[in-house]
């Protein structure tokens, strides 16, 4: 199965992290797409008829309201052709979304920025379940585990004590957000959290933590878990 996405770990050691930018998200949605293409069966077939695309950064709108969502798979419009040869996916509007995933990163300030990253996960899946009972809400918490982190908009390192039991705190609360098992309910119907050791200052450093506390093989929140999860739900309901 798929270990963590490594483009992702690439763009952190070849660009950094910006917390204004979406560059990180992005790479990571795309990371995720070409997992769930790859890995998943069903997914993959439909992919390559054109009969399933993906998107980043999509509006979904659910009766008068909007919700950004950072990496969106579904339907294409009506008449579109199928990928060229060699892409697994194309990259398109959905004219009916199935999986929604928004990603959320705790770089730094982790006790604050858990609790308003947990509060987003939760609004998320609202949002999809108001858009769709069927449509699947995935959420992905990214966890710096480094000693210390160097933000571009502060003139000052952060140094992170206990680095270990902030990460184990950012897990719990992504734990803690409501999941639903089928399609009655609300809550996420998948979720995993990525753990990083990334400083910003060196680059090149930038690697995933695969030890704990990050969640091992067998835990609902790794990363190999979130993509069968998804696949799972995905081939019930579609």
């Amino acid at each position: 199965m798929s270990p963590n996405p490594q483009p992702f770990i690439l763009h952190l050691q070849a660009e950094g992290y910006h917390p204004r930018s979406d560059k990180h998200s992005n790479v990571l949605a795309e990371a995720i797409a070409a997992d769930l293409v790859r890995h998943c069966a069903i997914i993959g077939e439909r992919a390559a008829k054109g009969a399933v695309v993906y998107d980043v950064n999509f509006t979904l709108r659910a009766g008068t309201a909007d919700w950004n969502v950072d990496l969106v798979l579904g339907k294409p419009e009506l008449g579109t052709a199928p990928p060229a040869a060699g892409a697994p996916i194309l990259r398109r509007r959905p004219s009916t979304v199935e999986i929604a995933i928004e990603i959320k990163s705790i770089m730094t300030e982790h006790h604050k920025a858990a609790k308003n990253r947990k509060r987003d996960l939760d609004a998320h899946h609202d949002h999809v379940h108001n858009y769709s009972s069927l449509a699947i809400a995935g959420g992905v918490f990214v966890i710096n585990a480094a000693s210390a982190f160097r933000s571009p908009l502060r003139s000052e390192t952060t140094t992170h004590r206990n680095p270990r039991a902030l990460v184990e705190h950012c897990i719990d609360q992504l734990r803690a957000v409501a999941s639903r098992a089928g399609t009655v309910g609300s809550g996420l119907d998948a979720r995993c959290a990525i753990v990083v050791s990334a400083n910003n200052v060196n680059l090149t450093a930038s690697a995933f933590v695969t030890t704990p506390p990050a969640p091992q093989i067998g835990d609902p929140l790794h990363y190999d878990a979130f993509i069968q999860a998804i696949c799972a739900a995905y081939s019930a309901r579609f």
